[in-house]
């Protein structure tokens, strides 16, 4: 509207060029490099053409409507947005610069973003780093004149662009102008957070000490989806298969592909930490860095501010019967006793996540239906509900966005079920420690006196008797998380394992880690066949990758001595005891539901 001010920053990134710290950085470069100035100054000039921004606001409009007209091909019009959180951010960025980022689900997440705070009249619209692969010809153009920064994937070789590159990051802070982007780096294709990545995050803050910018705000954003459109190409690429280029045809392509109704998009602003704060240590990175620190406790934020939606319900219970069709009384049945601990913990949910909302669960089976995640027979006493064949990989997704709400609860099932009849009077506490450090390069855990005061709480509360129950779990109590949460990264674990007790005591290279990942999926699959396992969310490479780190860190590999071949078979041993609780509780699980009787299902579990 005219005489409103512009919705873009005044970005001129040939500042750099007068900033006579850069220009002495550059002399400096090209007397190591043993190079001419005039040949570094122009191989930088080249490096800031590749960087440069220029925003205007029509350009930055057009992006609005495209994001607008994808998103509503599939997903409801308006964005489910903790919009008080929101307000009070515009307000604080009147004098507060900002650094917003965010999860990373979707190719849609950055154009969520940047319509959410579009329409919320966010003034300056943040600028967004984003990776060299989106600037394709088509779109780059585009995307960069709205706002978009397009970083190199790697540099890490390339002296004169880090140069260029950290002057630039100095010539935004001084403008105190909003920047954004993913701190995953990549998108999610498990469904879990990804680790952070600490590079940017590192530079801004250097920038922001340097101009002696104390007062910038880190905002993380959560931003989630009933349905995620890219399912086919993550579970693909879970496989093994490689991840399509990005281009043109492939961007159209993605716009045309989206026909099916998937639900909502949620957006939540989590509470924003300041760079001047003491960000607290954070369970894993007591010693780390402020960089680490600040980069875990915004990722805890966020993880902390996604909505548990009814799609992550419905798969955490039918996971949990680990191919048993349900109808949907009982998954409503065994999901009722989650949603009552949602509710007293106070954790963040979707507005139809309530008890007594059967309708709202009919209505979510039906579409997860209808997009293929579930199938319904309908033929019989009444219609049943089970994972679809090929799509547990799916389900395991929407699982995992959640899963670091139950996490503690899942490991104090499974340890409890692990102790049970072993004498020790510490059994429990060994067990739950010992699956901490299983896990250790797959989640996120809070400090030891934390996790374990956690897991009780969670025992006493679910389990009252536990301690004093002759069996795993009191009469009539189910578990509710530790064979539904934990099951497909303990048997992608098993099946690693085995190859490497094979294995003997000959050493795994790096250069054979891929092809020893490629035949965990064949043998995985193998062993799917013989019912050996019995989850194909199991046959996941990201999965193997994390074991084939913690197999690393425990010598499994390469360690070049004898005892590597004992240390494997401990390994093996570790995780077979994990699944061998996995499986009691799996048992205790399959009894009857809702209180009348049920068939019984194949002995379909894992040999442990």
């Amino acid at each position: 509207m005219k005489g409103e001010p512009s919705r873009v920053a005044v970005i001129d990134e040939r500042e750099v060029f007068r900033d006579v710290r850069f220009l002495a950085a550059l002399r400096a470069l090209a007397e190591r490099q043993e190079r001419s100035y005039s040949e570094v100054e122009k191989e930088a000039r080249d490096c800031l053409d590749e960087l440069a921004v220029r925003p205007a606001d029509r350009y930055l409009d057009w992006v609005a409507a495209l994001a607008r007209f994808m998103y509503t091909r599939s997903f409801e019009p308006a964005f489910d947005v903790n919009t008080e959180a929101l307000d009070e951010l515009r307000e604080l960025s009147r004098t507060h610069p900002m650094v917003f980022l965010w999860s990373h689900k979707s190719h849609l997440d950055g154009f969520v973003f940047t319509r959410t705070l579009y329409d919320a009249g966010f003034r300056p619209q943040p600028l967004i780093f984003a990776g060299v692969n989106m600037n394709f010809a088509g779109f780059g153009a585009l995307a960069r004149h709205s706002g978009a920064i397009f970083l190199r994937r790697s540099f890490k070789d390339d002296e004169v662009y880090k140069v260029v590159l950290k002057y630039f990051i100095d010539y935004l802070a001084s403008q105190r102008v909003p920047l954004s982007w993913s701190i995953e780096g990549t998108r999610s294709r498990t469904g879990k957070l990804l680790r952070p990545k600490l590079g940017l995050i590192h530079w801004v803050m250097d920038a922001y000490k340097r101009a002696s910018i104390e007062d910038a705000l880190f905002v993380p954003v959560a931003i989630s989806f009933d349905q995620i459109p890219e399912m086919d190409d993550y579970i693909a690429m879970q496989h093994g298969v490689p991840k399509r280029k990005e281009s043109l045809k492939w961007f159209l392509d993605y716009i045309a592909g989206m026909k099916a109704s998937y639900g909502k998009v949620y957006v939540r602003f989590a509470e924003p930490i300041a760079l001047s704060d003491v960000v607290p240590a954070a369970g894993d990175v007591a010693e780390g860095t402020q960089v680490q620190k600040l980069a875990f406790e915004i990722c805890s934020r966020i993880e902390r501010s996604i909505p548990i939606t009814l799609t992550d319900l419905v798969t955490l219970v039918l996971l949990a019967a680990n191919g048993r069709a349900l109808d949907a009384g009982q998954i409503w049945h065994q999901a009722g006793d989650i949603v009552r601990l949602i509710e007293r913990w106070r954790l963040p949910k979707v507005d139809n996540l309530r008890l007594g909302g059967v309708e709202d669960l009919r209505q979510t089976l039906q579409s997860l239906s209808e997009t293929g995640l579930l199938q319904c027979f309908a033929e019989g006493a009444s219609p049943v509900y089970v994972i679809t064949p090929g799509r547990q990989l799916a389900a395991a997704y929407y699982r995992n966005t959640i899963v670091h709400y139950f996490l503690e609860g899942a490991l104090a099932e499974v340890a409890l079920a692990a102790s049970v009849g072993d004498g020790a009077k510490d059994g429990f506490e060994l067990e739950l420690m010992r699956l901490r450090d299983l896990l250790k390069f797959e989640f996120s855990f809070k400090s030891k006196g934390e996790f374990l005061d956690n897991a009780i709480g969670y025992l006493d509360e679910r389990y009252p008797d536990w301690r004093t129950c002759p069996g795993v779990l009191p009469e009539g109590a189910a578990p509710l998380f530790g064979q539904s949460i934990l099951r497909s990264f303990i048997e992608a674990y098993w099946i690693l394992a085995g190859m490497l007790v094979r294995r003997g005591w000959r050493p795994v290279t790096a250069d054979e880690e891929t092809a020893l990942i490629d035949g965990a999926l064949a043998l995985g699959r193998e062993m799917l066949l013989r019912q050996e396992i019995s989850t194909e969310a199991a046959l996941s490479r990201p999965l193997f990758a994390s074991a084939m780190r913690l197999a690393r860190h425990r010598r499994l590999l390469d360690a070049g001595d004898a005892a590597i071949r004992l240390r494997r078979e401990a390994f093996a041993a570790d995780v077979r005891r994990t699944l061998a609780a996995i499986n009691v509780l799996q048992d205790i699980y399959d009894g009857p539901l809702d209180g009348f009787p049920m068939p019984e299902p194949g002995d379909s579990r894992s040999i442990a």
